[in-house]
């Protein structure tokens, strides 16, 4: 790609502050001649914005920044929320108290356009209790000119005035004073950085971490849409102290990738082959009124159930469990009995492991997405783990736990990302009530070989055990014979069907 000069770049800007010119003027006649003396030039002859709304805005704003500098746009690692994600979090502030919100990296604005709208008083609001922060002055006045047009009362100059006063230039993790604010709702650049000293989670070397990080300690709450990663990995545990420590409780709403993905936008200026955002999504609000923290399973859905999704997924929340390495569990509601049997269990799948290679051993797949299965025979695929045992008698009993719903449930719970990591593998509970069954270990074995299922992958096959739903069940009445254990919703492909 032909790098662009730095006058057609700056030339580029200025055309993108004369379409927001243009729309703001129409809108707003009587508020016209204080937006053009915001944005510092005259509006185009058309609206070309005429009938997007801010989310759209939002994403003609990222392609822009992206064909100028796709460089940049790569490492800044900052995608715009969609109009109806951020309205669901817009809708979270409602357990909110009163109080002046910031965006601090606004963008265009769309995040703090949807926080007004669902304000009982719009035009206040906008005009005395938004705050907007953003490196990017192009945006930042877009932001101020964008949400001014659309929700100030009729003539108020004076509130755009004090909304373009509070419309703040700067990097938000330097340690400088940030601008007066109660409650921060934010969608953090989501690209890696440097070691931050000063910084409890200086050491995840992610941006979305420091600022989370600054805004629990430096707000008395928060609304944020960032990587779900941040629950479980290890290596965000120092994240997950800093949200303990500084906070009263909170609310995490977790949204998987598959089949549908929250964030349903283009990697503008991504290199990758796959330009869709797959990020896997956590919707955090943490108000100083919630006195402690609750979760959701990580929530699937499909494309035509998206609005169901949207408007159901906060009666997911249960009471956050936490996990064996200070993960904090993404479970269903009505396993919370299942859960405790787990817990509860003497022996973990690394209790029954050796180190050297026996001839007690199972196969398992390390890259799940709707099961988790252990294969007596060697599976020919690539990304796969050999477990092996002392006796035939301990690799049944894992063989047991690992083609019941025990495996799968675990994984989801405590990670549910693109792998199986080891740490949760060998973690996963051995129940006292395991007993290497003959009769069970027989119908594993007998059916294995038309249980094998296959999938394409980087041009070779790649095999797995699928198997039968009807046995996984039975195992699971098994070993859990007096739990109540609904699994349906561990397993949706889309916990939103329309019937």
């Amino acid at each position: 790609m032909r790098e662009l000069s730095a006058a057609t770049k700056a030339k580029t800007k200025q055309r993108w502050l004369q379409a927001v010119a243009s729309r703001v003027t129409i809108l707003r006649p009587d508020l016209a001649l204080d937006l053009l003396d915001l944005l510092g030039v005259e509006p185009l002859e058309t609206d070309p914005l005429a009938g997007r709304t801010i989310g759209e805005i939002a994403v003609c704003y990222e392609a822009l920044l992206a064909e100028l500098d796709p460089v940049a746009r790569r490492s800044a690692g900052q995608y715009f929320t969609p109009d109806d994600a951020a309205h669901l979090m817009a809708k979270r502030s409602a357990a909110f108290p009163t109080g002046i919100w910031m965006d601090p990296c606004c963008g265009v604005g769309n995040l703090a356009w949807h926080l007004a709208g669902v304000q009982d008083d719009p035009a206040t609001f906008v005009r005395d209790r938004l705050v907007l922060v953003d490196l990017d002055d192009h945006a930042l006045r877009s932001a101020v000119a964008l949400i001014a047009a659309d929700y100030l009362a009729e003539g108020d100059t004076e509130g755009l005035a004090a909304l373009r006063g509070r419309a703040v230039r700067r990097d938000f993790l330097t340690r400088t004073a940030l601008p007066e604010h109660q409650f921060v709702i934010v969608n953090p650049p989501y690209a890696r950085d440097r070691v931050r000293a000063g910084f409890a989670t200086g050491k995840t070397q992610e941006l979305f971490a420091f600022f989370l990080e600054r805004i629990a300690k430096d707000s008395q709450g928060f609304i944020a849409v960032t990587p779900a990663s941040y629950l479980s990995s290890p290596k965000f545990q120092s994240l997950r102290t800093v949200l303990e420590t500084n906070t009263t409780g909170g609310e995490v709403l977790v949204f998987d990738n598959v089949p549908d993905t929250l964030f349903r936008g283009y990697k503008f200026g991504s290199s990758n082959s796959s330009k869709t955002n797959f990020v896997r999504a956590a919707i955090t609000a943490c108000s100083p009124e919630m006195s402690r923290w609750k979760t959701t399973p990580i929530i699937r859905w499909r494309a035509a159930s998206r609005q169901r999704m949207l408007a159901g997924c906060t009666n997911l929340l249960t009471p956050r469990l936490m996990g064996p390495h200070g993960e904090w569990v993404k479970t269903a509601p009505g396993l919370e009995a299942v859960w405790e049997t787990l817990e509860s269990a003497q022996q973990t799948l690394a209790d029954l492991l050796v180190s050297e290679e026996t001839e007690h051993r199972l196969t398992v797949a390390m890259t799940p997405r709707y099961y988790i299965s252990a294969a007596f025979r060697d599976l020919n695929r690539g990304s796969k783990t050999v477990l092996h045992f002392a006796s035939a008698e301990d690799r049944d009993r894992a063989a047991l736990v690992l083609n019941s719903s025990i495996s799968y449930l675990w994984w989801r719970a405590l990670d549910g990302g693109v792998t199986l990591p080891k740490r949760v593998l060998r973690s996963i509970p051995i129940p006292d009530t395991v007993v290497a069954d003959p009769k069970w270990i027989e119908r594993l074995q007998q059916t294995e070989e038309s249980s094998v299922v296959t999938k394409l992958n980087a041009g070779s096959l790649n095999e797995n055990v699928k198997r039968p739903r009807d046995l996984v069940d039975g195992i699971d009445a098994l070993l859990m014979p007096d739990i109540d254990r609904d699994f349906s919703l561990v397993y949706a492909e889309d916990m939103f069907p329309s019937h």
